[in-house]
This record gives C-alpha cells, sequence and structure tokens, in this order.
C-alpha cells in the first residue's frame, strides 16, 4: 500500500529528525499503514530506546523541534499539520501500552529498513514482522483483525520460534494465545467480513483466508 503526501512528508521529516539528534526510532508500522488515508488525519507510530532520552538537552530540543506533549515518562504525542492533513505522531519510548487490553509490550531489538511507497523511495527503520504481530493481536478490535489479516497476506513467514520468545519474555503469552484463537475462529466462521467490507471496500476471496489460517495453526 502506498501512503499519501502528508504522511510521507511527516515521516520524512521525523526521520530526519531523528538522525540530526542521534536517535534511533523503530516504526510500527501497521498502526499508520493500515490506516484510513481517506481521514483528514493520519498517524505515525515509533518507537524508541530510553537511552535516547537520557541526555535531557538532546531530548528537550527534540521535543520542542515537534512541540511533543509528553504524556507519561513513557509516552510522548505531538501533532502536525502538513497540507490539508492533521498527521499524529506517537513516540513509545521503550514499552508501548495498549489501552484497550491494558498490557504493554517492550519491541524487541529486531529490525530493518523496508520500503515504505510503493516507488520504493522512502525507507524507514521498522519492527519485525512478530513484533507488529502481536502488537496489532494486543488489542484485537475489529480493525486490528482486518489489519492482521492484511499483514499475514503480506508478511513474510512468522518465526514461530521468535514470536512466543518475545511473548514470553514480555509475560504476554496467554493473553496473545487467547487473541490467536478469537482470530482463528472469526476467521473459520467469517466473522470479520463485516468490518473487512466496510474498512477495505471489498470481499476477502475465500482462499485468501487460508493463508492466514494456516499462519495462525503454525503460530
Amino acid at each position: 500500500m502506498d501512503i499519501d503526501n502528508e504522511l510521507k512528508q511527516a515521516l520524512t521529516q521525523l526521520l530526519k529528525l531523528c538522525r540530526d539528534f542521534g536517535i534511533q526510532p523503530r516504526l510500527i508500522a501497521a498502526v499508520w499503514l493500515c490506516a484510513d488515508l481517506r481521514a483528514e488525519s493520519g498517524t505515525l507510530m515509533i518507537s524508541i530506546s530510553p537511552a535516547a532520552v537520557t541526555t535531557s538537552p538532546i531530548w528537550l530540543r527534540f521535543s520542542n523541534r515537534w512541540a511533543l506533549t509528553i504524556k507519561t515518562n513513557r509516552n510522548s504525542k505531538a501533532s502536525k499539520r502538513i497540507g490539508n492533513k492533521t498527521v499524529e505522531i506517537h513516540i513509545a519510548i521503550d514499552r508501548v501500552w495498549d489501552m484497550t487490553s491494558n498490557q504493554t509490550y517492550t519491541i524487541s531489538s529486531d529490525s530493518a529498513d523496508v520500503p515504505i511507497d510503493d516507488a520504493g523511495d522512502l525507507l524507514a527503520p521498522a519492527v519485525s514482522a512478530e513484533d507488529l504481530l502481536i502488537l496489532k493481536l494486543m488489542p484485537l478490535r475489529d480493525r486490528d483483525l482486518c489489519d492482521i489479516i492484511a499483514l499475514l497476506l503480506d508478511l513474510p513467514n512468522i518465526d514461530a520460534h521468535t514470536f512466543w520468545a518475545n511473548c514470553e519474555r514480555t509475560d504476554n503469552t496467554s493473553h496473545i494465545a487467547a487473541r490467536l484463537r478469537k482470530l482463528e475462529n472469526a476467521l473459520k466462521s467469517g466473522d470479520f467480513r463485516e468490518a473487512w467490507a466496510e474498512y477495505y471496500g471489498e470481499p476477502l476471496p475465500r482462499r485468501e483466508i487460508l493463508l492466514p489460517l494456516t499462519k495462525c495453526a503454525h503460530c
């Protein structure tokens, strides 16, 4: 999926600012790649190491440049108007907190530069496929359910050992296992179809449901 110009501009500026201040971000891609790009607002979400904020003057200058509001000692938030769109920027420091499930997750050290736009002009450091799947499973609202199906269709094979090791490392094993059962039941029953059609505008061919089902079983 290609991203619209406003989100691309915001991400380009944010990545440049991180480089200027020596901060190494990791993009939590699903939050914005699967966003409704027709809306008047968009969301960028990145994770950074706590080490990035230990040098107060650097972090303060970085925060001031983007007018970040420190919500807690673990999260920052800002908004930036670009063209006709307001782009929200969420920065998770060390841990990502999911308000829906009240679960937290510390992203692993695995990351890779991935092409963000269809042309491949913009590369960004992104979290691993295993991290991404866990982050979307944590809340598993209707939109997350659809996003996960889309991600499982597009992502390379999920490494089950790494996936469950990350769950165990962050004490999320039982929660994620229950979410996977819910996802599998939704795929088998077709309960996701209405939400899928609402968010993606067209039905998902039955043959394409088999791949997410297979990947869920392998996890």
